[in-house]
């Protein structure tokens, strides 16, 4: 079967082409002697004359290039190859191959145009997306992973080099969430140092990196361990023998890991000097976790022995006391909190401090799905932002493929945060692979997650506003973002539903310098990742397939 790859050249006038085919009626398309329907949109064979529907185009299915004779200039693609990907959505055909049009240098017949290097039906748009550059919101301070628990790991790997590209080089992330391993039973903070020179030089700069307290070490917790596990009257700070919570321990100890992750190279821009801060982990989920109140006072928890009321530390006096400390090094870092796991109690606790002393509100969304998204809940999110000068973080999150692009977009778009972190940069071999990357004991993968999250962090960097984007169906969740210099724009489409759409984009920029847009399939069937699928053309179509992001980028 005969593999061709076409020039980018050639590719000037591409309109992304999705399942969206499938419902649209028949246009016009190339004539190849009597196969008038050549590459016609289509719903079935009969749409077809003397072709088969497939993909949503008129054309036959192959083996070879002998099998396309009749079709002028058609050539035989293999169902896994790019270009027959892109005809069918994302997916892969059904048949062998397919016989489809190269793009010409003078550019695809009329009702067709160039689709990861073939001519390709253009699809009717079902939806529209206009972005207004001149509406502007947030400014954005980077996109990044966490690294918890892996961190020797990775740096052990036997591929770490390769690793180290696929984290930094080839990801777009700008921001590091560190989780603080000073002082706690068997760990250095060396590896980490590692990591983050590997990060440096192969990103040009440091990156941005945030380092949060999973838990104080055990001599600070009430319970003798980092670790708790359905023990809410224990999981918390320690207290001195006078009855008093140890806050000037818990300063001391961040004084401590600031001085020795600097040692070896690391300084953190953001601190949050407790992950979590309202979760004790229930039964069977153990893990690392010290709870705080809003401020200092008695909380009715359940306990194997009933409800029972427990004296817990102030969050607003832990924080003081380790500025306090801290106040004293050269380089102070800035402070995110309060790190809820949702956004139910983020205002809870902000309501305590002084507002003073937090440099970004920081949450979590572990209170959210897809079927549960409280889109006024982010909404009032974004107006506490603005109503205490704060930048919104979004610092930690893991979930399934297609609800990290949901989220995403929401957090964006709806809250207005300047920072969105995924957890699980990398997951350990021994793990569930579910994270962005995932080793095994010789090797290591590209989950779909870093596809998702790189839709964004591969096209737009710290600095970058977001700007209006309005779209006609709610079913399509649009924003889009501004370069510092204005001279680029991208749009970031996602389609959650399990029906393609078609969007026009109208962006107000009549003569661009170029574009480029790029596509990840979610889903079972889903084979795209990170599919660069050619230009867009004058008319602005993109294609979303079913659960499907689309990055559109426009150069002025």
């Amino acid at each position: 079967m005969r593999r061709r790859s076409v020039p980018l050249e050639v590719r000037a006038t591409a309109i992304v082409l999705g399942a969206c085919l499938a419902a649209c009626t028949p246009t016009g398309g190339p004539k190849s002697g009597t196969q008038t329907n050549w590459l016609r949109t289509c719903k079935s064979n009969a749409d077809c004359g003397d072709l088969r529907c497939l993909c949503g185009a008129c054309t036959s299915s192959c083996g070879d290039a002998d099998n396309c004779e009749g079709l002028d200039g058609a050539e035989c693609f293999a169902a896994d190859e790019a270009s027959a990907v892109a005809l069918c959505a994302g997916r892969r055909a059904t048949s062998l191959g397919l016989c489809l049009l190269p793009c010409p240098e003078e550019g695809c017949p009329g009702g067709t145009s160039c689709v990861a290097g073939v001519c390709s039906p253009v699809p009717e748009p079902t939806a529209s997306v206009s972005v207004d550059d001149t509406q502007r919101y947030q400014t954005l301070v980077g996109i990044g992973a966490g690294l918890a628990y892996v961190v020797d790991e990775v740096v052990q790997h036997p591929r770490k080099a390769a690793l180290f590209d696929a984290m930094f080089s080839q990801s777009g992330l700008s921001m590091l969430r560190l989780r603080n391993r000073h002082g706690q039973d068997g760990e250095s903070v060396e590896s980490t140092g590692e990591i983050v020179a590997a990060a440096t030089e192969r990103m040009g700069q440091p990156p941005t990196i945030m380092l949060n307290c999973a838990s104080p070490p055990s001599a600070l917790k009430a319970n003798d361990s980092s670790w708790c596990e359905a023990n809410p009257d224990t999981c918390t700070l320690a207290t001195l023998p006078d009855g008093t919570f140890d806050y000037a321990g818990l300063a001391a100890y961040w004084r401590a890991s600031l001085d020795e992750y600097a040692a070896v190279g690391v300084v953190p821009d953001y601190v949050s000097i407790q992950n979590n801060v309202n979760w004790v982990p229930p039964a069977g989920a153990e893990n690392e976790a010290c709870r705080y109140l809003p401020t200092e006072g008695t909380a009715t928890v359940a306990t194997d022995a009933g409800d029972i009321e427990v004296e817990y530390p102030g969050y607003a006096e832990a924080l003081d006391a380790v500025l306090g400390e801290l106040a004293g090094l050269d380089s102070v870092p800035k402070i995110i909190a309060p790190e809820t796991t949702g956004v139910a109690l983020v205002a809870s606790y902000l309501a305590e401090l002084d507002m003073g002393k937090v440099d970004a509100i920081a949450h979590h969304l572990y209170d959210s799905t897809i079927d549960s998204l409280d889109l006024d809940a982010l909404a009032a999110l974004g107006d506490l932002g603005e109503e205490n000068d704060r930048p919104l973080f979004q610092s930690e999150m893991a979930a399934d493929p297609l609800t990290t692009a949901v989220l995403m977009h929401a957090s964006f778009a709806v809250e207005g945060v300047a920072v969105y972190v995924q957890n699980g940069f990398v997951a350990s071999a021994s793990a569930n692979p579910d994270g962005l990357i995932n080793l095994t004991t010789d090797d290591f993968t590209l989950g779909t997650r870093y596809h998702v999250v790189r839709q964004y962090s591969g096209h737009i960097a710290p600095g970058w506003v977001r700007v209006a984007a309005d779209s006609d169906e709610d079913q399509v969740l649009a924003s889009a973002w501004t370069s510092p210099e204005d001279d680029a724009l991208v749009v970031v489409l996602t389609n959650p539903e399990s029906t393609p759409m078609a969007v026009r984009i109208e962006t107000g920029i009549s003569s661009p310098e170029s574009t480029a847009v790029t596509r990840t399939v979610l889903g079972a069937e889903g084979v795209e990742r990170s599919a660069e699928l050619g230009s867009l053309s004058s008319g602005g179509i993109v294609a979303l397939p079913p659960e499907s992001i689309v990055t559109v980028t426009v150069r002025r």
